[in-house]
């Protein structure tokens, strides 16, 4: 990957779950340029590589989950991932998004993104670490939700608070319900469609992405770090859709839906 492209790790770590195999998988720019993002690599991965007629609890669908360039850098928020495959619960491709720690972590970790394909014969969870990663026995965490899976993992490589990121499917997931979803650190969603019962047809059950020590290097830090103030104290303002609850909260007018918008305050 040309080193004058910055604000990208420069390759995705491949995991085929039927063979067992990891694969660093590097990107070039105009690649990077052409589909932008996680959600853009993770849907060029779907439409490349998954036929249309095959099921989404097919080995040969993919997951991909994947950080965008401002991920792990100054910009507040840049933790977020983006989850690509064929969903559960329509059949049809599908691109989820979870707050968190972990688009942050595995970028630190030397990825832009983890692309998950085929299927395992027992339980497995993956570990990203400093630049390597590997596939460890699941078994033992079967049954727990994400917040006890989250907590248990940090425990197993003792790890506390921040330490790691984890990525779960809870026993939903496991027991392939087609509208499970995947959860970063504890209740973050990724639910849309059912990604977490496709987790769960390929018997992943977590990933665990450590800080390490690693980080982003971009084009300009002082005017990213600009950027990333003029953006924190535009959020102040609660604008969208935070700002829109609060303002109808506040007007005492009963213009805020709540219970499913059966009444309102």
């Amino acid at each position: 990957m040309p080193k004058q492209l910055k604000g990208f790790a420069g390759k995705y770590l491949r995991v085929d779950l039927t063979s067992g195999d990891l694969l660093n998988w590097p990107f070039d720019e105009p690649t990077y340029r052409a589909y932008l993002g996680g959600t853009g690599v993770g849907s060029k991965i779907l439409y490349d590589e998954v036929p249309p007629d095959a099921e989404w609890s097919n080995p040969v669908n993919r997951v991909t989950i994947a950080s965008g360039p401002l991920g792990g850098t100054s910009v507040g928020g840049s933790g977020t991932i983006s989850l690509v495959t064929k969903g559960a619960l329509t059949g049809g491709a599908t691109s989820v998004q979870a707050n968190g720690l972990f688009g942050a972590y595995m970028r630190f970790s030397g990825y832009d993104g983890v692309v998950i394909q085929g299927a395992a014969e027992d339980w497995q969870y993956l570990v990203i670490k400093d630049g390597s990663a590997e596939l460890r026995d699941a078994t033992e965490f079967l049954g727990l939700d994400t917040y006890e899976i989250s907590d248990a993992l940090k425990e197993e490589h003792g790890i506390k608070g921040r330490g790691a990121s984890v990525l779960s499917i809870g026993p939903a997931g496991e027991n392939l319900v087609r509208w499970a979803g995947v959860f970063v650190d504890k209740g973050h969603s990724a639910s849309h469609n059912g990604p977490g019962a496709v987790l769960g047809s390929k018997k992943l059950k977590a990933i665990i992405a450590f800080r390490g020590e690693g980080g982003i290097e971009v084009h300009d830090p002082e005017r990213l770090r600009e950027v990333a103030q003029r953006i924190y104290e535009d959020v102040e303002w609660f604008r969208g859709t935070i700002g829109g609850v609060e303002t109808n909260q506040k007007s005492g007018r009963a213009t805020l839906p709540v219970r499913n918008y059966t009444t309102n305050l």
